[in-house]
């Protein structure tokens, strides 16, 4: 698995997150054929691009009644599927659930992340 491939997205959120800077993306048009519907980029401090990313993208399935969108892990060389939930189809709940598994992976326990607009 590789890291999305985006032709186009508009920033809806960013987020300094101890040192890294998240990127919250909405209206994807992705060159991957995957139907995200959000993305929360990690960049470490000195990147130039995000190097994680937390996806809920649209899970079309007989098993639609667990959910409408699925929440992923990607990185460069892995991707975790972690549940369903139609919470993702707002972007509130998207960031707070998002935010949480940011926390937990880049164990940023102490941390607190701050809106930057």
């Amino acid at each position: 698995m590789a890291l999305p491939i985006i032709k186009s997205a508009f920033p809806k959120r960013r987020y300094q997150f101890g040192e890294f800077l998240l990127v919250v993306l909405g209206e994807i048009e992705s060159g991957d054929n995957i139907s995200y519907h959000f993305l929360l980029g990690v960049i470490p401090d000195g990147a130039n691009a995000p190097e994680l990313f937390i996806s809920a993208e649209k899970y079309l399935s007989s098993q639609a009644e667990e959910g409408v969108y699925q929440m992923r892990i990607i990185a460069d060389k892995m991707s975790q599927t972690l549940n369903q939930s139609n919470r993702w189809y707002h972007l509130d709940e998207f960031v707070d659930d998002a935010l949480t598994v940011v926390a937990k992976l880049l164990n940023l326990v102490d941390e607190e992340p701050v809106l930057l607009w």
